[in-house]
């Protein structure tokens, strides 16, 4: 996991802890999802890290998320509903 862009070591073991081990582990879960999964369980998950995981996946830095997508992300975290 931690050979993707943007995640190190501590993001990685969290990741692992919501079973997310894999880049396709990330791309079955969703990117919002693990992310309000980190949150839910009390890890102190930044919007860096949402924004990291975006990059992930799409081989971007996460300082180089452009604007809109960021803006897409935190709407769909602030709507996101589990189950």
């Amino acid at each position: 996991m931690e050979s993707l862009l943007n995640l190190g070591p501590k993001s990685t073991k969290w990741l692992a802890e919501i079973s997310v081990h894999s880049r396709q582990d990330l791309e079955e879960m969703g990117i919002v999802p693990a992310y309000c999964l980190l949150k839910a369980q009390g890890y102190p998950a930044s919007l860096n890290l949402l924004y990291a995981l975006y990059g992930a996946l799409h081989d971007m830095p996460w300082n180089k998320v452009p604007p809109d997508v960021k803006q897409a992300l935190q709407a769909d975290v602030e709507s996101f509903r589990f189950g």
